[in-house]
């Protein structure tokens, strides 16, 4: 396995890891810092930034599921993504098309996501574009 092939692997796990062990004022926090309050909203299907950066602030935990699911996914993404390249990277991944996903973007797969199959495809499709 090449060095860039075992990098991956690692920044994959850590991320993963971090999307688990992280709290949501720490996840909230993070988001904002590095894609910003629109990608992050958009992405979490929230109507504005309000509520994102309350949890920032207070560490106030999402009171639906589908949020908080969606909240942790996008948390490993961003995560993962900025370990292998930059922030600007990941926010340009959220926002463009993708083939593993039908030529939608994750930001919008993400948005809609009710069920773990959506945020499954995004995680499949996330991790195909930092192995490739």
């Amino acid at each position: 396995m090449s060095q860039v092939a075992i990098d991956f692997v690692r920044v994959w796990e850590e991320a993963h890891k971090a999307s688990v062990t992280d709290d949501t004022r720490a996840k909230a926090a993070y988001l904002l810092s590095t894609v910003g309050p629109r990608i992050a909203t958009a992405a979490l299907g929230l109507s504005d930034a309000r509520q994102l950066k309350r949890w920032a602030g207070e560490g106030i935990d999402p009171r639906e599921h589908d949020v908080a699911a969606r909240l942790d996914a996008l948390y490993w993404v961003v995560r993962a993504v900025v370990g292998c390249y930059s922030a600007s990277v990941a926010a340009r991944f959220l926002r463009s098309a993708n083939p593993q996903l039908d030529d939608e973007a994750p930001l919008t797969v993400l948005r809609s996501a009710s069920d773990p199959e959506a945020i499954r495809r995004v995680l499949v499709a996330t991790r195909a574009f930092l192995e490739g």
